[in-house]
């Protein structure tokens, strides 16, 4: 796979998206290096191992990412992927606007111009977010978003806060959504491209008639479909996906596509997600061209109409 030999422990540091495809972000641990691994289109496996490290730093004005250069060992049962040195050396706290404390490279990154948007995950999943303006959408592939829409453009961060504060004031718009929650409706709730922009064209009529929200700055663009990034083409039907049961350490197929940190692995025509975020920290072993695990298919349910 991309720059990484087979059978190479390395630490799994986070996801994403770009124009060839979804992709991991890998700690190469020999050569102290972070490389992308596309997958969509490739068969290998996943070895989750117990040991947990940090997954690096990243630099806010380049946006840029690296391994942790002393390769920390993080505790046993910590909730936190990074260490001490990599957290101050990054310096980026996603509620700046909850703390007395941003650092310099917050502020400077704050004072860049940023968006804000609303990401669509169900007809009863809405999430409303900002990010960098240089990011783009990347921010909401990378969130899992099945479609979205830019809502506004700001100078800074802090004007693009206020837009997302109104919007999470109100009735169905969240402002987090936990991984694992993506990932179920991912497998269970239908997509359809066209539901899922009226939905997105209800909620921006609804909300702009708020005033809070239309004094923010609310100026919604394009609905956009975020399949073909995620599957390069139509998403499939969430009939012919499912969950495995149970708490596993390896995953692999061959891979259809990822949404966010769901990644879909295709085995003997059955189509199987796979949630990865709590494998992030992790050392893993990647090893191509093998499917070291079998997950038991349960027939769809059918109804007769």
């Amino acid at each position: 796979m991309d720059d990484i030999e087979t059978g190479r422990a390395a630490v799994l540091a986070g996801h994403g998206c770009d124009e060839d495809g979804p992709y991991l972000l890998v700690n190469d641990r020999v050569r102290n290096v972070q490389v992308r691994v596309s997958v969509r289109g490739r068969t290998f496996s996943l070895r989750r191992l117990p040991v947990r490290r940090c997954v690096g730093r990243h630099d806010l004005e380049t946006h840029a990412k690296m391994p942790c250069p002393l390769d920390v060992e993080l505790p046993p049962g910590s909730k936190v992927t990074v260490c001490p040195a990599c957290q101050e050396a990054t310096g980026f706290n996603p509620s700046f606007y909850h703390t007395d404390f941003v650092s310099p490279q917050q502020r400077a990154y704050n004072a860049e111009p940023h968006i804000a948007y609303l990401a669509y995950f169900s007809p009863a999943h809405v999430k409303a977010g900002i990010t960098a303006a240089s990011r783009g959408v990347r921010r909401l592939l990378e969130q899992g978003a099945r479609a979205g829409r830019i809502v506004g453009r700001f100078d800074d961060a802090y004007a693009a806060r206020e837009l997302e504060a109104a919007l999470c004031a109100q009735p169905g718009i969240a402002e987090t959504m936990r991984a694992s929650k993506k990932a179920d409706l991912l497998a269970n709730e239908r997509f359809d491209a066209a539901e899922a922009a009226a939905v997105l064209d209800r909620e921006a009529a609804r909300l702009a008639q708020v005033e809070a929200v239309a004094r923010a700055g609310f100026a919604p663009e394009p609905v956009q479909d975020f399949s073909p990034c995620s599957f390069g083409g139509p998403s499939p039907s969430c009939d012919d996906l499912q969950q495995p049961d149970g708490a596993r350490d390896v995953c692999g197929g061959r891979c259809i596509g990822m949404v966010g940190s769901a990644i879909v692995f295709e085995q003997g025509g059955a189509s199987f997600v796979v949630c990865l975020k709590d494998w992030e920290s992790h050392e893993v072993e990647l090893v191509e061209n093998e499917v070291l695990c079998t997950y038991d298919f349960a027939p769809q349910q059918m109804s007769l109409l």
